[in-house]
């Protein structure tokens, strides 16, 4: 990597810079590998290329220029078309770094996620399928967790009836 002097960013697996035409200037290994992009590929991409759904990206970009700062969750798209749920945290640095660093999602919302956005209908049945059987396989889980958050409890209950819906249309 480029030398980057921010602590933000530091020691973190996933770290992208990109200039404000949101062109990639520099990643970690760690990037390609969660993408599936050789270094040369990735540092020829834009943030459109990697994003699942690249319809708001200049108008996000823009904002997130604007407020110098951002942070959020993110579906971002594997180089074989694959959706990949991240949170990020995005920085503009004083001395003109743009800067993100993004975290896959690992827990039940990943799979749930990865349902949400699949648009193949034949994948999406078997997504949804996997996402349903983890949120339920969560859920067991919580009944032996007595101060489970009622958050987590009504997020998985939406996410329960989001699923079986997704799956009466496929």
């Amino acid at each position: 990597m480029l030398s980057h002097r921010h602590p933000e960013v530091e020691g973190a697996e996933f770290v992208v810079f990109a200039d404000p035409s949101r062109k990639y200037l520099d990643c970690t290994e760690g990037v390609c590998r969660l993408l599936g992009y050789e270094r040369s590929e990735m540092l020829a991409l834009s943030i459109e290329n990697v994003s699942f759904d690249n319809r708001e990206v200049s108008k996000q970009f823009a904002e997130y220029l604007r407020r110098g700062k951002m942070d959020g969750e993110y579906v971002l798209r594997h180089k074989d078309g694959n959706p990949i749920p991240v949170r990020f945290r995005a920085f503009v640095f004083s001395d003109g770094c743009i800067a993100a660093v993004w975290e896959p999602i690992k827990d039940w919302r990943e799979l749930y996620l990865s349902a949400l956005v699949e648009i193949d209908p034949a994948k999406l049945k078997h997504k949804a399928e996997m996402a349903l059987l983890a949120v339920q396989q969560r859920m067991h889980e919580l009944k032996s967790i007595p101060a489970t958050p009622r958050s987590e409890q009504q997020s998985l209950r939406d996410a329960t009836s989001a699923l079986q819906s997704l799956m009466k249309t496929t």
